[in-house]
């Protein structure tokens, strides 16, 4: 599958982009969110999508929102469906809400962008693949939750292998600070073992 703009398959790839990986049972929206208090506490500027889980709905899943990290706009991202559902269904204009939010933040040149997801679309070739590609090759810092079954489809697409962060606020805001200060030379945070070992965002 095809790899991103001319710097694919560039090692330097992974001295800008970091994941914070997560599974099933846990939540990486919180951390995200206070690591951007702590970036705008560093004077950088931040932009891009959260992520974050809704109020239990009657087919017992639970709905999924996409947050503007600039302007505090709430995007709906499942389609509500009844009682017997027995799962969620995307709602693809929303999904497309998404990506147009996501440009303007990439056109603007923020010093850090945070895309909600790496996810099932993305790592098929579609969904906000595109915005992300866009936003790496624009030269800013990316943050991005991945689960933890879809790091190699996520390494796939980056053509190398990724900068794994802590699920510490503060050590995402300091690995984002020093990339976006001088990526070529920024070492990867020793959060790459313990997550792939079980460590996972909380």
């Amino acid at each position: 599958m095809q790899t991103i703009c001319s710097r694919s398959a560039d090692p330097e790839i992974a001295a800008t982009v970091g994941v914070l990986l997560y599974d099933a049972t846990t939540e990486p929206h919180a951390v995200l969110m206070a690591a951007v208090d702590q970036l705008r506490a560093r004077g950088l500027t931040v932009g891009g999508l959260l992520q974050r889980r809704g109020q239990r709905l009657p087919s017992g899943k639970r709905g999924m929102w996409l947050d503007d990290i600039a302007t505090g706009t709430t995007i709906r991202l499942d389609e509500p469906r009844g009682a017997g559902a027995s799962s969620c269904m995307l709602d693809t204009d929303a999904l497309a809400r998404g990506a147009s939010l996501l440009r303007q933040h990439i056109d603007a040149g923020l010093s850090v962008m945070i895309v909600n997801r790496f996810g099932a679309l993305e790592a098929e070739g579609t969904g906000l693949r595109a915005e992300i590609a866009e936003a790496i090759c624009a030269g800013a810092v990316v943050l991005i939750p991945v689960r933890a079954d879809r790091l190699p489809a996520m390494e796939a697409f980056l053509g190398c292998e990724a900068t794994v962060l802590p699920a510490s606020p503060i050590e995402i805001a300091e690995w984002a600070q020093r990339a976006a200060n001088a990526p070529a030379v920024v070492a990867s945070p020793p959060g790459r073992q313990a997550a792939l070992s079980g460590t996972l965002a909380p």
